[in-house]
């Protein structure tokens, strides 16, 4: 019998892409996963249902980003050698997280440079990082979804009221932390190199049928959930069990040992936003992102 030598934590892991690539990798002997939610009982059931270990984590709340580092360090688990930063929301109305922050760049964005931080002495090298993001970060590519800010880290977090709809500054602001997500990727790959760190984004591409859209209307969600499921049929829109397994593969494929700073879409490398390469751009990002993060500690 095989026994765990390492762990994996994918944030989200309860539902949609996160519970897909999940399922892989709990099904491999040699993993230990840790699926965290914001939901207690809800991350335990589901974890249960697909052999991986539950933790709650809410990524919208920089204490309880600090309190899951604490107890995964006196967990006892096998090393951690992977992390997953997957959760994801989307709102249609402004929101704001525990910590005062909008909510689209507190938890898509924010949250996950904290646990990143959080738990970086814990990741045991050779160990690999992956962030999802999407392909509604570059405006060139036809998504449906209003180009990305260009603004500062201040404005992203404490934003003026909005100048369109409540619907469209929602879905600019997440297109907006998926390009952060690319930034922190570049960013961080070439930091954590001397560690033996990889650091690379994935982006599943179309998923219907995911519950990004649970906090849409009614009528939308039930097209999201139902009709919009048929769109699998179409060139570059995917399940979330076919995009979950591509996730498991950029966690665990042995010919990416020494694979960082790289944009997939499934299983291919592809360049992604011109904007994503501004290495200013990406060293302000996360620089600023730190500060705000010691401000909200203090």
């Amino acid at each position: 019998m095989t026994t765990s030598d390492r762990t994996v934590v994918i944030t989200g892991g309860t539902s949609g892409l996160g519970r897909e690539c999940a399922k892989v990798l709990a099904a491999d002997p040699r993993w230990t996963v840790v699926v965290t939610g914001r939901d207690a009982d809800r991350a335990q059931t589901e974890a249960a249902a697909i052999g991986a270990r539950a933790a709650t984590l809410d990524l919208g709340a920089l204490a309880s980003v600090a309190h899951f580092a604490d107890e995964f360090r006196s967990s006892g688990l096998p090393p951690l050698s992977a992390l997953v930063c997957n959760a994801g929301l989307q709102f249609t109305r402004r929101s704001y997280t525990e910590d005062g922050v909008e909510a689209t760049f507190g938890v898509n964005h924010l949250g996950h440079v904290a646990l990143v931080q959080a738990l970086l002495d814990d990741l045991i090298a050779p160990a690999r990082i992956v962030f999802v993001t999407s392909g509604t970060h570059n405006p060139d590519q036809f998504t449906g979804m209003p180009d990305p800010l260009d603004t500062n880290v201040r404005d992203l977090a404490y934003p003026p009221e909005p100048t369109e709809s409540a619907q469209r500054d929602g879905r600019r602001r997440y297109s907006t932390s998926k390009l952060a997500n690319l930034q922190t990727t570049y960013e961080l790959a070439r930091q954590f190199e001397a560690r033996d760190i990889t650091v690379n984004a994935f982006d599943p591409g179309l998923m219907p049928g995911t519950g990004l859209a649970r906090d849409a209307g009614s009528a939308a969600q039930l097209l999201w959930r139902t009709v919009a499921r048929g769109l699998v049929l179409l060139p570059g829109v995917n399940t979330p069990r076919r995009s979950g397994e591509d996730l498991a593969w950029l966690v665990t494929d042995p010919s990416l040992e020494e694979i960082t700073g790289q944009y997939f879409v499934g299983r291919t490398t592809k360049p992604s936003s011109k904007a994503s390469y501004d290495r200013d751009a990406q060293r302000a990002l996360y620089t600023d992102s730190l500060e705000l993060l010691d401000e909200l500690a203090h």
